[in-house]
């Protein structure tokens, strides 16, 4: 697919541009984001000079090599303790030894600097890395990198979403007496799937009564059973691409004076923020936005964490929209907007847009309204 090479070709203008001959990715989101490939393990290295390849464990060799472009060499070594295991692997496809000694020998003709993402390593690895091939962390260089999306990725997005709004539909419909959180829940993953999703974009937040007072409530048993809030925080993974989407509704017919009010002080400040969104703005100047509605309200010591991030391969990455944050937003950036308020032992309510910023302002990626009657 195009969109892999291209975001490969980003990703190596990070050798020119550091005077570095390789570029190592042990995280599999940063995999992901470079070949397309779906749970991908080991390493990959781009370079120039050593030529592009991926290492992978002995036994996902066959897999991972079915769904490598073919410009991507691909390589297979031993686990611990693997070494007596025969393999119907090509023999200069096999490199013998642990993951850093087949990394080594994979970087034989790339003699300079090399630079990996030890942000995303675990400590083990990280510390291997830089202690054996001496490389330097490129982290925060990657997450630049990635920020702004490409009309093909900001496609796949869109998909994702689609995919999700199905699956909230199916799973309002849904709500009645005696269903759980958990089962509200499986119809979103299994709507999901069944209609070509990879799976859900972080574990599905379905959440009763004064459960939806935890920002991040894992759904269980409770089941409806009387007039109350219900707050369902989901996505889809379409291509490895995710989506993000908040909505808070009341199951029953007559909703609480207080929550209509506090539901409707939200998505005020869902607006006010839309309303500075824009390219050149300040991420923490949005997040200010918003939060100023709800300080006005009486409510901004319920919100009690950023306004939204940035949304891709990853379900949390740069930009994050914060008070403190200083990053300047560009065209083709996509964020959440998803202001919330949590009163502790009665309900909290969050409502979360995905958003485009383009060049003029921004677009929205999910269609549905902010209030679910």
């Amino acid at each position: 697919m195009k969109l892999w090479t291209e975001n490969r070709r980003k990703l190596k203008e990070l050798l020119q541009e550091n005077d570095a001959d390789a570029l190592v990715l042990t995280s599999a989101s940063n995999m992901t984001y470079a070949t397309g490939i779906r749970d991908p393990t080991g390493m990959l290295v781009l370079s120039e000079k050593c030529g592009d390849s991926i290492i992978t464990p002995l036994l996902d060799y066959y897999r991972i090599h079915s769904m490598t472009p073919g410009d991507i060499e691909v390589y297979a070594f031993y686990r611990g303790g693997e070494e007596g295991v025969e393999a119907d692997i090509p023999p200069k496809k096999l490199i013998k030894g642990s993951p850093v000694e087949a990394l080594s020998k994979t970087l034989d003709q790339c003699n300079g600097k090399i630079l990996a993402d030890l942000g995303y390593a675990n400590y083990g690895l990280g510390r291997t890395l830089v202690e054996k091939l001496g490389v330097e962390d490129a982290t925060q260089r990657i997450s630049r990198a990635r920020m702004v999306k490409s009309d093909s990725e900001v496609q796949l997005i869109q998909e994702a979403a689609r995919l999700a709004e199905e699956a909230f539909r199916r799973a309002v419909d849904a709500l009645g007496e005696g269903v759980s959180e958990a089962e509200i829940a499986s119809i979103i993953y299994s709507t999901i799937v069944n209609n070509g999703g990879w799976g859900l974009a972080f574990p599905t937040i379905v959440a009763f009564y004064s459960n939806t007072a935890y920002p991040h409530h894992t759904p269980g048993m409770d089941r409806l059973s009387v007039e109350g809030p219900v707050l369902i925080d989901w996505g889809a993974i379409y291509s490895g691409y995710r989506s993000d989407t908040t909505r808070t509704l009341w199951w029953g017919s007559s909703p609480s004076k207080q929550f209509k009010t506090h539901l409707e002080s939200v998505e005020e400040a869902v607006e006010a923020a839309l309303d500075v969104l824009a390219p050149g703005v300040v991420a923490g100047d949005v997040d200010n936005a918003a939060r100023t509605v709800l300080r006005k309200r009486g409510l901004a010591k319920y919100f009690i964490h950023g306004l939204g991030h940035g949304v891709g391969v990853d379900i949390h990455e740069e930009p994050y929209l914060r008070p403190a944050s200083t990053t300047v937003l560009e065209p083709g950036m996509i964020v959440t907007i998803e202001p919330g308020v949590y009163l502790p032992g009665l309900y909290g309510i969050r409502i979360e847009d995905l958003v485009l910023i383009t060049k003029t302002g921004f677009k929205h990626l999910v269609r549905l309204p902010h209030i679910i009657a």
